[in-house]
């Protein structure tokens, strides 16, 4: 059966998926705020959910439907792969399952044409690339450095494919191994620029700032408009605490480009750094005027609205925070400091 042939059913069946995902990551994202007895109910709604989701993959009719939706989002190492094993995992882990089947959902086509070209061919390089890209994009990471590095086997001299894999990399916090991945895409292409960009920011987060600024001084001085390079350059210089020049470098970045978000929450983070909460809540204000939907920059506007005292604007900013990123812990940890704060402002304005 062609899934092309039944939208219907499909579509059916992501709803179903969307649904319950959501209101499992609702649960698990409320858990530390509640007491132990709300808490078992909210962690009993979670693992009904986390069972709906499996009953969605493998319920008794339309099989075959469901076969194409599990050979498409899933992989082997998935608590949903097998029929009965979802509740052998650990809640974290399940939460992990969710969190990236939920952001699957919405590259679901793209995934498709990936699963329907590898059909054919099993290694077509360009699906099984997009298909790399497409599970970094969902999260799923330690999936995509696997299928990367069976790629690089098989076109080791690829640069892009090295410089993806010091992306992930990075972002499993395995950083020394992505400053290799990285040397190694210089070595293959060393106009690449963006590497430079990328290696600065790795040097940086291993302490070794003087080497990242000099790699940035040496992108600018070819490359003046590269805004890219002024932020990171600003954040370099932040982690310098040489915090006027790294404000300003800040602001050559957003004058190449106003609407850079990275350039706007290094800013505002700046700013929070010097204690200047005003001008970083209008920071955070006008980055997310931009990027409504970043729980980053609510969670760094709430704790800007804190610092002043504005408890009520900052839970509304944790709660959406926690609306785009359930079970953020920061965040939460900060709402339960806001509303006792409420509740003690409350009971001392009854005096």
């Amino acid at each position: 059966m062609n899934n092309r042939a039944h939208p219907e059913k499909i579509e059916k069946f992501r709803e179903e998926l969307n649904r319950h995902c959501k209101a499992a990551l609702l649960a698990f994202s409320r858990l530390p705020a509640f007491s132990s007895e709300t808490q078992k109910a909210l962690f009993c709604q979670f693992l009904n959910e986390v069972e709906q989701i499996r009953g969605v993959f493998w319920g008794n009719n339309q099989r075959k439907t469901r076969k194409k939706i599990r050979e498409i989002l899933l992989t082997e190492s998935s608590p949903f792969f097998k029929k009965e094993e979802s509740r052998a995992y650990k809640p974290f882990d399940l939460f992990r399952a969710v969190r990236g089947l939920y952001a699957s959902l919405s590259y679901y086509e793209d995934f498709q044409n990936c699963f329907e070209s590898l059909s054919k061919e099993p290694e077509n390089v360009s699906a099984l690339f997009q298909k790399s890209v497409l599970l970094y994009k969902t999260g799923r990471h330690e999936e995509a450095l696997e299928l990367l590095d069976q790629l690089l086997e098989m076109l080791p001299s690829d640069y892009k494919l090295w410089f993806n894999r010091g992306v992930i990399l990075a972002e499993l916090g395995k950083l020394e191994a992505a400053l290799k991945a990285y040397d190694k895409t210089q070595a293959l292409n060393p106009a690449f620029k963006v590497v430079l960009d990328n290696k600065a920011v790795i040097l940086a987060k291993l302490g070794r700032h003087e080497e990242a600024l000099n790699l940035y001084e040496e992108l600018l001085d070819k490359n003046p408009d590269y805004a890219e390079a002024w932020a990171g350059k600003g954040a370099v210089l932040s982690g310098l605490a040489r915090r006027a020049e790294a404000l300003e470098a800040y602001g050559k970045a957003l004058a190449l480009r106003p609407e850079y978000k990275e350039a706007l929450a290094g800013k505002g983070g700046l700013l929070l750094s010097l204690g200047r909460f005003e001008a970083a809540g209008a920071t955070y204000d006008q980055a997310l005027e931009l990027f409504p939907e970043d729980p980053k920059l609510w969670y760094n506007r709430g704790f800007a609205l804190q610092q002043l005292g504005k408890y009520d604007e900052a839970l509304k900013s944790y709660n959406k925070t926690l609306e785009f990123k359930p079970g953020f812990e920061p965040a939460l940890e900060n709402k339960v400091k806001v509303l006792s704060e409420i509740s003690r402002n409350k009971k001392q304005d009854k005096r």
